[in-house]
């Protein structure tokens, strides 16, 4: 028998101290999942994320390039965009004194404050470093961060093996929210391993018979995938409508569905119709909000025909069941009786998932 393997401490899933902790050492240093590129199709268009307890506001300017900036201020600190969207024309306009600034971020204008009262040229917003790759926009709050290529192949679950994929073609065809009471490293454990599976999500192990044993891998496979039930295309019950498979999709893809979890905020859930990302906003120690998208072939949305509302109804299936036994665990952790727990062998990537956590983090 081996020696067993420690979850984390139980104040890392319910401190307030240690949650502020990560927004400095984590959410401040890493690249951070955003969006997609294409809610930014046109010059004025922005994006407004939450970065642990920072806002940051994306747009594209009038090159076509992104743009990231700390959504704040220079005059005063006022939040300068509460939300996301289209329409708002080739300036950013603060709501409290009306000063402006070119979507490149330099101050342009300060009604009823003279040029020769103020330095402009001081007074740009504060850039916050920003990418994409495959048209997944990637953000920074690291003054010098590593750049996102390098970070994409360093980092553990790296999704760069899905890139034969096309990924940068497809399109969103729907977007939901939930929000769950737990800690956002419960939501990633629980992503981690399939212990829970059979209980929990009856009918997912019905098209995934691999999650039955409670394994989320197949230790036949080299590739990191698990087999679909026969016949099975979507991330859907069995018997369900098929779906246009996605191009770039290998025989061995089309009946495979594949997941990578990305540190520290998304998830790739890959299948042969559809493609979806799970980014976590964490919000405090213990509350965690999910946006999850559905990427699809960009031709399959000018088809009448075309629905996708099977594969949505399950995923917020067992999303609803996946939120509501986290919520569970987060009262069980917020125990004083609960110091630490252990991990299971089969739970290795949880495992590892904490091992690396601990390593981005450093001590509390």
């Amino acid at each position: 028998m081996s020696a067993p393997m420690h979850t984390l401490p139980g104040d890392d899933y319910r401190s307030e101290e240690i949650f502020k902790l990560e927004c400095e050492t984590i959410f401040s240093n890493e690249w951070m999942y955003a969006g997609r590129e294409e809610v930014l199709s046109a010059p004025g268009d922005r994006l407004v994320v939450d970065i642990g307890n920072e806002s940051v506001l994306i747009v594209r300017d009038k090159s076509g390039q992104l743009q990231a900036f700390y959504n704040v201020c220079r005059h005063r600190g006022s939040q300068l965009c509460e939300s996301s969207g289209s329409g708002f024309g080739g300036a950013i306009t603060c709501p409290y004194h009306a000063w402006s600034y070119s979507l490149e971020g330099t101050l342009v204008a300060t009604p009823r404050v003279g040029v020769d009262e103020i330095d402009r040229s001081q007074l740009s917003l504060w850039p916050v470093a920003v990418d994409s790759w495959q048209n997944f926009i990637f953000v920074c709050l690291a003054a010098q961060p590593t750049p996102l290529m390098q970070w994409l192949k360093e980092t553990p679950e790296s999704p760069l093996d899905f890139e034969h994929l096309d990924l940068a073609s497809l399109r969103i065809a729907a977007v939901t929210t939930s929000e769950v009471e737990s800690n956002w490293k419960i939501l990633v454990e629980n992503y981690s391993e399939c212990l829970h599976c059979p209980t929990v999500h009856p009918e997912l192990v019905e098209i995934i018979p691999t999650y039955r044993t409670g394994s989320v891998v197949d230790e036949t496979r080299s590739d990191g995938g698990v087999a679909m039930l026969a016949g099975v295309t979507a991330y859907a019950p069995a018997g369900s409508p098929d779906l246009p498979i996605i191009g770039g999709m290998t025989e061995l893809d089309k009946e495979s569905y594949y997941g990578a979890a990305v540190f520290p905020n998304v998830w790739f859930d890959i299948n042969a119709s559809v493609i979806t990302t799970t980014r976590l906003i964490a919000r405090s120690a213990q509350h965690t909000t999910i946006v999850m998208e559905y990427l699809v072939p960009p031709e399959t949305l000018d088809d009448p025909k075309y629905d996708l509302s099977h594969v949505i109804d399950f995923t917020e299936l067992v999303t609803r069941q996946d939120n509501d036994i986290c919520s569970r665990a987060q009262k069980g952790v917020n125990s004083r009786a609960f110091t630490q727990g252990i991990f299971a062998p089969k739970d290795f990537i949880a495992h590892a998932f904490t091992r690396y956590y601990l390593e981005r983090r450093g001590p509390a």
